[in-house]
C-alpha cells in the first residue's frame, strides 16, 4: 500500500513537472529562440524543489495572490516551521537552491515569493517593507502554522524584521537576517546609493546586459570576470514579467523605514 502510494505520489511529480516545463518555456521563451537557457534553469530548481519534498501553493489574500513553496502533505513527520524570505531579484528558487536540501532535514520550509516578485502578484498601490512582511504573515496564518521561525536575506531581511516585530510578533520564535542593514539610516542609504554615479535602478531593475553585470559585480563575492551578452540578456527576457511589475518599486529605499 505505501509503496503504491510512493509511485502515485512520483507520477504525479513528473506529469507536474512536464506541464510546468510546457508552461514556462512556452511563456517565457522569446519567438525568435528556440530554448531559453534560464528557463530551462528555472525548471531544474522547480524539479529540485519538489525533489526536497516542496510543494507550490497559490493562496489568495484578497488584496493579493502569493505563491510559496510549502511542505509536501506526504511527509512521514511534522518538524518546526522555517519560512525563508528572498533578497530583491527574481523569484525564491533562485535564491534559496542550495539551502533547501540541508535545512529540509531539519525544518518544514515554507518559502514564498514575495508579493510583486516572481509568481506572487497584488493590486495594492502599498510598496513598503510592511506590506510585505502582512502578506506573508496573512500566508502563514491561511496555511495554519502559528509558531515559525524565519531567516531573511538582503531586502528579505528588512520583511523578516518587520514579520517578527509587527507583523507576526506572536508567531515568530527566532529570526536571521542575513547581509541587511536594517540598522540604517535611510539618509545612508541614500548616500550609498549616490556613490554608484549611476542611477540604481538601472542595476535593481536591469533592462541591459551591462547594468546587469554590474548587478552581479555588487552583489556577489566572488563575482564572474565575464559572462556572455546573450545570456545576461536571456535572464532580463526571461524576467521581463516581473520587472513590469517592479517599475513601481524605484523608491524601495524611501519604503524600507
Amino acid at each position: 500500500m505505501e509503496s503504491s502510494r510512493s509511485l502515485r505520489y512520483l507520477l504525479r511529480v513528473v506529469a507536474l513537472s512536464l506541464l510546468y516545463l510546457l508552461r514556462l518555456l512556452r511563456r517565457f521563451t522569446p519567438p525568435q529562440r528556440f530554448l531559453s537557457f534560464v528557463a530551462l534553469r528555472d525548471f531544474f530548481l522547480h524539479i529540485s524543489f519538489l525533489r526536497a519534498g516542496l510543494r507550490p501553493v497559490f493562496l489568495d489574500l484578497g488584496h493579493a495572490s502569493v505563491h510559496l513553496w510549502t511542505p509536501s502533505p506526504y511527509r512521514s513527520r511534522r518538524k518546526p516551521a522555517l519560512v525563508l524570505i528572498h533578497g530583491f531579484g527574481c523569484n525564491s528558487k533562485w535564491q534559496w537552491e542550495h539551502q533547501i536540501g540541508p535545512l529540509s532535514r531539519s525544518f518544514d520550509l515554507y518559502i514564498p515569493d514575495l508579493v510583486f516578485f516572481g509568481e506572487s502578484r497584488s493590486n495594492s498601490t502599498d510598496r513598503s517593507v510592511g506590506y510585505q512582511a502582512r502578506c506573508i504573515a496573512e500566508a502563514m496564518r491561511q496555511l495554519g502554522v502559528s509558531r515559525y521561525s524565519v531567516v531573511g536575506i538582503s531586502y528579505g531581511g528588512f520583511v523578516a524584521f518587520r514579520l517578527a516585530e509587527g507583523a507576526a510578533a506572536d508567531s515568530v520564535e527566532r529570526v536571521s537576517i542575513l547581509t541587511a542593514g536594517i540598522c540604517a539610516m535611510p539618509e545612508q542609504l541614500r548616500e550609498m546609493a549616490a556613490k554608484e554615479e549611476r542611477d540604481v535602478c538601472e542595476m535593481l531593475l536591469p533592462q541591459k546586459a551591462e547594468d546587469l553585470m554590474a548587478l552581479l559585480r555588487r552583489s556577489l563575492y566572488r563575482h564572474p570576470k565575464w559572462v556572455p551578452t546573450f545570456v545576461l540578456q536571456d535572464f532580463i527576457e526571461v524576467g521581463i514579467f516581473t520587472l513590469l511589475l517592479r517599475c513601481s518599486y524605484l523608491s524601495v529605499f524611501d519604503n524600507i523605514f
